[in-house]
């Protein structure tokens, strides 16, 4: 019996792991600041996962789901877009819910045209979410690796506080669907943006 529910397992697992992907633009991230005054902010989000600048993986890759053997196959975003472009859209939402107003830098912009873009919109902050890892990799289980700085600038480019996400850890298990498993692994992104941006000094310089 207990071979054939492991057999069974692993049929399921196959069948459950190609063509994945997930919905990151929907995920609802509450940020714990608040601006009276509805300040202009900059805020980019840059892709720095180095599998994607080498071309090994595209913009759009999210992580990994494992087939019944263990075989990795892509997971990828649901809109097809790039997956910092969906974090620039969930972070910036969290921003003006919170009451700021936001002006999205696409990525690959370097910090002078940041600086133009700031002076240009009068912002009184450029915020930089540097994403130099962040994939689930799910099996039995859903491991998630996660390597973000959150960087903020007054206007002229220099640096006023930082905030880091960095482990590998399990966050559960794997769940029948793409859908539960995109739930599972957005939130957490969700609650990752929330204690990024909760650091005492990130607060203070957006306030």
């Amino acid at each position: 019996m207990k071979k054939l529910l492991g057999l069974f397992a692993v049929l399921l697992l196959g069948g459950c792991a190609v063509g994945n992907q997930y919905s990151y633009q929907t995920s609802d991230v509450n940020l714990p600041l608040r601006s009276a005054s509805g300040e202009t902010v900059v805020l980019q989000v840059r892709d720095l996962r180095p599998y994607v600048l080498n071309g090994d993986k595209t913009p759009d890759f999210v992580g990994l789901q494992r087939g019944g053997f263990g075989n990795p196959f892509d997971v990828k975003t649901e809109s097809g877009k790039p997956l910092t472009e969906a974090m620039a859209v969930v972070v910036a939402d969290g921003l003006k819910e919170a009451g700021y107003q936001v002006v999205n830098v696409p990525d690959k912009q370097d910090m002078d045209a940041l600086v133009k873009a700031a002076a240009n919109e009068d912002a009184s902050k450029i915020i930089v979410l540097k994403v130099m890892e962040w994939k689930s990799d799910i099996y039995m289980g859903i491991t998630l690796h996660s390597d973000m700085i959150l960087s903020v600038y007054i206007p002229d480019g220099k640096l006023r506080a930082e905030s880091t996400s960095q482990f590998v850890r399990q966050i559960g298990g794997a769940q029948i669907g793409a859908e539960k498993n995109s739930e599972l692994v957005t939130g957490e992104f969700a609650k990752q943006i929330g204690y990024l941006f909760n650091e005492e000094s990130v607060r203070k310089s957006l306030q």
